[in-house]
């Protein structure tokens, strides 16, 4: 997870998955958001350890899942899911006009 607001999505979706014997939950933060204050805080509160990045992008998954774009996430060695973590995100402002995010190619 990138930041907080990325960090609350990803645990909206959590309770998907957690009750899953079969699958393993993993954290890892590629440090590329310019609002990571508190995301350490926030994980710590919740009893969450963190995969260092560079650990993670050399560890193989069979998927992995974000509420962002932003990073190195081409560099995780799996397929990969990306859920919107707000109202408006997927999109950009361009010259005052929204166009969606989908118009450019996606990573990986």
């Amino acid at each position: 997870m990138h930041n907080v607001t990325a960090a609350t999505r990803l645990f909206d979706i959590l309770e998907l998955f957690a009750g899953d014997p079969r699958v393993q939950i993993v954290f890892t933060c590629p440090g590329s958001s310019a609002f990571t204050d508190g995301t350490a805080e926030y994980l710590a509160a919740r009893g969450v350890t963190t995969l260092p990045w560079d650990h993670a992008i050399r560890t193989g998954f069979d998927s992995a899942i974000s509420a962002s774009y932003g990073g190195d996430l081409h560099e995780i060695a799996a397929p990969l899911i990306v859920v919107p973590h707000g109202m408006g995100y997927n999109k950009f402002l361009e010259t005052g006009n929204r166009k969606p995010y989908s118009d450019f190619p996606l990573p990986g």
